[in-house]
């Protein structure tokens, strides 16, 4: 055994019996770890298992946003910021849900679960949207993105759900 699982496992079920309480693995929250590759502003894959970013909402690659008169590529930035700090990191996310497409619904975490939140942080540069159907978690970060001009929020752009309906940015 080792001591990862003895802590994942072994010692809360211990502790549920010492307690009466009846603690069974799936009550303990799924982890996936390792060093994945970032897909797009709010996805990772770990080596197929895909896992997208909860409570947030990115870009998708080829959204334009427009900024002092001129167009830019902010979903392709959006993924270079995701990659940019993901990259040299082991990333730990903890499954809150599964999506309709079989990917996992996750919290992400540089430096271990409950140490730096990936998707805060993207939300907090400005590059990915708080997703409020799903979670508040994220809106205070996205007001400061907001009222801060980070990111997106430099100029006009069209929120991702409109986007992926088939709305555009007017010329």
């Amino acid at each position: 055994m080792t001591m990862g699982y003895l802590l994942k496992c072994a010692i809360p079920w211990a502790l549920g019996l010492a307690l009466g309480y009846s603690v069974t693995a799936a009550a303990i929250a799924e982890e996936i770890v390792g060093k994945p590759r970032v897909v797009d502003g709010d996805t990772l894959d770990f080596s197929g298992r895909l896992v997208r970013l909860f409570g947030i909402d990115a870009l998708e690659i080829d959204q334009v946003c427009s900024a002092d008169g001129r167009y830019w590529a902010c979903g392709k930035e959006a993924h270079w910021a995701a990659l940019d700090r993901v990259s040299p990191h082991w990333v730990t996310c903890v499954a809150r849900g599964q999506m309709s497409d079989g990917s996992v619904a996750a919290v992400c975490y540089l430096a271990g679960a409950g140490q730096f939140d990936l998707n805060a942080w993207l939300v907090e540069k400005g590059w990915a949207l708080a997703n409020r159907d799903v979670t508040e978690d994220y809106v205070a970060a996205e007001d400061a993105a907001r009222g801060a001009g980070r990111g997106l929020w430099r100029g006009s752009f069209v929120t991702p759900w409109d986007w992926r309906a088939g709305k555009r940015l007017s010329p």
